[in-house]
């Protein structure tokens, strides 16, 4: 009975985060970020200041950062990236088993013609089944926070400013982001942890891309 319970309420934690459909509740928390920001960041952090010069990129960058930071959004990307990965294995063990099947008629039917652009798809469609499960694996993103999330944002904000985003910026946006949560940490989240975690997921998810990436936070 137990067991019972602890998979149901893993089943319930895995709903996309009500926030994400609440646009009221997006609105009061976006604003409460940006205060924040305001308030602790905006004269002693440059390219916060140009964040929040700029309405509609503040409002994008607050949504990107609660993204992060709730960890209930990471075990619902957590779920879907399991579920994406289970259904492309079954695909692609499909599709191979019908390539085999496919170059054995060719064979017994004497079509050579069709044989080595056959065996060229099998192997390229085995090798993407042999890669499969590292590409959809979940550990590598991060034990309890997705950090792809985080990555994403900082891309999207340097390319956005058209200029390098440091550390020190990406960690008081995140702090800015726990406060507003009201789920701030014993410990502020340091310079030295960001690039950590950074670093560990683009080398643990060379990956990551080799199937598309549909996990985008929401804008």
């Amino acid at each position: 009975m137990v067991k019972v319970r602890k998979r149901n309420r893993a089943s319930v934690d895995a709903r996309i985060p009500a926030w994400i459909q609440d646009t009221s509740d997006q609105s009061r928390w976006n604003d409460q970020f940006i205060e924040i920001l305001k308030r602790d960041y905006s004269n002693t952090d440059h390219s916060i200041a140009v964040i929040l010069s700029d309405s509609r990129l503040a409002q994008v960058c607050a949504t990107k950062i609660r993204s992060s930071v709730d960890k209930n959004f990471s075990i619902y990307l957590y779920k879907e990236r399991k579920a994406r990965g289970t259904k492309t294995k079954k695909q692609l063990e499909t599709v191979v088993e019908g390539l085999r099947t496919a170059i054995g008629l060719c064979k017994n039917g004497g079509k050579q013609e069709f044989l080595l652009p056959l065996g060229v798809l099998a192997d390229e469609f085995s090798q993407q089944l042999a890669r499969c499960k590292e590409a959809f694996a979940t550990k590598r993103h991060g034990r309890d926070r997705d950090h792809a999330i985080l990555c994403q944002c900082h891309s999207f904000l340097e390319k956005e400013l058209g200029r390098p985003v440091t550390y020190p910026t990406l960690t008081n946006l995140v702090n800015a982001g726990y406060e507003a949560d009201e789920n701030s940490p014993k410990e502020p989240i340091d310079e030295d942890l960001i690039r950590r975690n950074l670093a560990n997921f683009k080398r643990n998810n060379a990956l990551w891309h080799l199937f598309g990436s549909t996990e985008q936070p929401p804008a």
